[in-house]
């Protein structure tokens, strides 16, 4: 299976470059936005700078999907069904990772966990939502110009 992972990924890699480095970049921007918010306590400075942060992440988780699995990310079921859920599988991982290891230093509430805990799930699959949503736009606008494309051919004709 990881093997098989590796190949698609090598393969899209190949077929759809901009893509490829697009979502790299995004991931590589997300975590250098993350480590920096950490750095300058950004976090407790703006409200609602840990909800951008969780929801851009999920947009490059969903990316993630999108680049490994094209095809089903484009299957309408796997754009509005599977990618929000796997995104929002991997930010409850990221958040059971988050309880295990920060509350060495970070003393919450319980209240207040699971008031963060919620609010990330929500943001991280509202990103997931926002790509499957761009997605959708894209391939509608690639139907619409194919269309006028086959259109104008035969009109030459």
């Amino acid at each position: 299976m990881a093997v098989r992972g590796l190949d698609d990924l090598t393969s899209h890699r190949k077929r759809a470059p901009a893509e490829f480095w697009g979502v790299a970049l995004w991931g590589v921007a997300c975590t250098v936005v993350h480590f920096s918010s950490m750095e300058f306590l950004l976090y407790s400075k703006i409200w609602w700078w840990d909800l951008f942060v969780h929801a851009a992440s999920g947009f490059g988780v969903a990316g993630i999907g999108y680049v490994l699995f094209p095809a089903w990310a484009r299957h309408p079921l796997g754009r509005w069904l599977v990618l929000p859920l796997a995104v929002l599988a991997i930010g409850t991982w990221f958040e059971v990772y988050e309880r295990l290891f920060t509350d060495f230093w970070i003393h919450w509430s319980p209240e207040f966990y699971w008031t963060d805990t919620l609010e990330d799930l929500v943001a991280d699959t509202a990103g997931g939502v926002v790509f499957g949503l761009l997605l959708w736009v894209r391939l509608r606008l690639d139907r619409l110009r194919a269309d006028r494309s086959r259109s104008g051919s035969q009109a030459s004709r």
